[in-house]
Order: C-alpha cells, then sequence, then structure tokens
C-alpha cells in the first residue's frame, strides 16, 4: 500500500522493484471525466517499463475466454517487435493459437486483402521460437481501428490483445481516448501494452 499520485506511485514503484509485468484495472472513464482525472491505466501503460496487463470494464466472465486465441494488433511500426514476442511467448506457453491483425482503412473499391501482409507477418515471427501453430494473419478493412480489433477479439473469444504502443506526456491521459485506450476500455478480454 502506497500514497500518492496513483500513476507516479505506480511507475515509481515499477522502477524501484523492477517489476516484469504491471496488472491493472480499469473503469474506462470517458468525455469531461477523463479530461478533468484523466486516465491512470493510460499513464501508467504509456510509460511502464515493463509490459502492462489492463483489465477493462466490458470484462465479464474470464472463463469465457479459456481455450480462445491471443490476438496481436500490429501497424507494421518496427517498435512492434518487442510486442511480437511477448504475443509469441504467451502463445507458446498457452497452447493458444497467434491471431495477427492488421486493419487497413475502408476506401471505394476494398479488394481481397494483400498477400503480402500474411507474408510479412509471418516473417516477422521467422526468427522467433514460434508456436506449435503457424499464426493466423488476418486483414480487416475498417474505418474505426479500435472497434475492429475489439469486434474480431469478441468473435474469436480471444484471451489476450497484445498491443505496441508509443510512449506519451502525461497529456495523453487527459486528452481524446487513443484507439489503444479505446481497444481496451471495450475489450472482452485482458490487452498487453508494451510502450516504446
Amino acid at each position: 500500500m502506497e500514497s500518492g499520485v496513483a500513476s507516479q506511485t505506480i511507475l515509481e514503484t515499477i522502477a524501484s522493484k523492477k517489476i516484469d509485468l504491471a496488472v491493472l484495472g480499469t473503469d474506462g472513464l470517458r468525455g469531461f471525466e477523463r479530461f478533468i482525472s484523466g486516465s491512470t491505466a493510460e499513464e501508467v501503460l504509456r510509460k511502464a517499463p515493463c509490459p502492462v496487463m489492463t483489465v477493462g470494464p466490458r470484462i465479464q466472465d474470464a472463463a469465457a475466454n479459456i481455450v480462445g486465441p491471443i490476438v496481436f494488433a500490429t501497424d507494421f511500426d518496427l517498435t512492434a517487435m518487442d510486442a511480437i514476442r511477448y504475443a509469441a511467448s504467451f502463445s507458446q506457453a498457452t497452447g493458444s493459437s497467434l491471431h495477427f491483425v492488421h486493419v487497413l482503412p475502408r476506401t471505394h473499391g476494398d479488394a481481397a486483402p494483400s498477400q503480402g501482409i500474411p507474408h510479412a507477418m509471418t516473417e516477422a515471427l521467422q526468427h522467433l521460437e514460434t508456436t506449435r501453430l503457424p499464426p493466423i494473419c488476418v486483414t480487416i478493412h475498417s474505418n474505426e481501428i479500435s472497434n475492429a480489433i475489439v469486434d474480431y477479439a469478441r468473435q474469436e473469444r480471444a484471451k489476450l490483445i497484445v498491443l505496441g504502443v508509443r510512449r506519451a506526456s502525461m497529456v495523453a491521459s487527459h486528452a481524446p481516448a487513443r484507439v489503444a485506450y479505446r481497444i481496451i476500455t471495450e475489450a472482452p478480454c485482458p490487452v498487453m501494452t508494451m510502450a516504446f
């Protein structure tokens, strides 16, 4: 038990005790409430030196997702390599399939998903000790990234979503909800983030 500003105290504790994984709950503040008080979870996940697993308000029955896949959502940023390693490790440790999900903007006359995208995803895992099962690569066309990822996780009954997020200042926890925060607050399963 500690006292002080929640996010600062949590980050100091993570650093001083060399924590490997932080687990946080969030109630998913929105609108004016979020603007005034900010999001402790988002500030921690964007500044922590370790992965952060966040349990959002939409998770009702964790037991329902026991057999689901690990969903790794990616935009192919090079900083996502460490997040891929964590997703692969969780997949291997739990014997779960690994689903790579990439969301492309919906355009007029969308064609079938590019064959290059699944190839790029598979290439990204080649130098890792991969899971027993080959990863499933999915491209979704949508203008709303967070909804597409959450809908996919819900449909597949995912047990975990893994995201790489960019580091941000304290202002980020008060700003309008970003994609990662929207995924966390709507996800039907825990979301693990790594900040780079």
